[in-house]
Parts: structure tokens; sequence; C-alpha cells
């Protein structure tokens, strides 16, 4: 593997990371939102980059960066796994079920929305 992709790779998980960072210094709650809409918004633009990548055919660069470096560090899946723990821990299985099922489910919506956006704005 080319230096020049690890390099891309890094610079889109830093800027990643600091947008993530962003969302999830807001405050706290009983519910972790900040961590939803991260991992939520992050399937969204992962299915746009992921639309955009097979039908301009980039070279692994654009993958690199984005795909790998920018949604990779800004989605929180670790985060994710810890506030299921902290359900568990706590007994909170309402918010354990809902927090999960709405995590699974709206990632996996929010990737197939983000790739139809682009078919949308006929890309």
């Amino acid at each position: 593997m080319d230096l020049k992709i690890f390099l891309l790779v890094a610079s889109g998980g830093a800027i990643g990371s600091v947008f993530r960072a962003l969302i999830l210094l807001v405050g706290r709650s009983c519910f972790p939102w900040q961590t939803l809409i991260t991992n939520l918004l992050g399937a969204f633009v992962i299915g746009i980059c992921l639309r955009y990548w097979e039908s301009h055919s980039n070279p692994d660069f654009f993958r690199a960066f984005w795909m790998i470096g920018v949604c990779g560090g800004f989605t929180t899946f670790s985060t994710f796994g810890l506030d299921m723990f902290n359900f568990i821990k706590e007994g909170q299985w309402v918010y354990f079920f809902a927090y999960t099922l709405l995590s699974v489910i709206g990632t996996l919506l929010c990737v197939l929305l983000g790739y139809k956006f682009l078919n949308w704005l006929s890309f």
C-alpha cells in the first residue's frame, strides 16, 4: 500500500474525529443522542461516498480519505458499545433496546438513503 493512502486515511481520520468531538461535546442526557446522531450522519455520508465512488471510478484515494478516514474517524462504534454496556449495567433495558434498534436499523437506512441521495441529484 502506498504511503499516500496512509496519509489520506490519517488526515481524513483526524478531520472526522474533530467533527465527532464537536458533536459529542454537547451535553449528555440519559440517552446518548450525540452518538446516535453521529453514527446516523456518518452512515448517510458513507452511503453518499459509496455511490459517488461507484459511479465515478475514482482511485483508492477517494475511498481512503472519505470512506476510511473521515467516516471511520467520525463514527463511534466503540462509544456505541460502551453506551450499550452502561445501559445493561444500570438495568435500563428499554433504553438498551431502543438505542440498539435505532442505531443498527437507523445506520443501515442512512447508508441506503445516502446511496440513493446521489441518484436523486442525478450524479
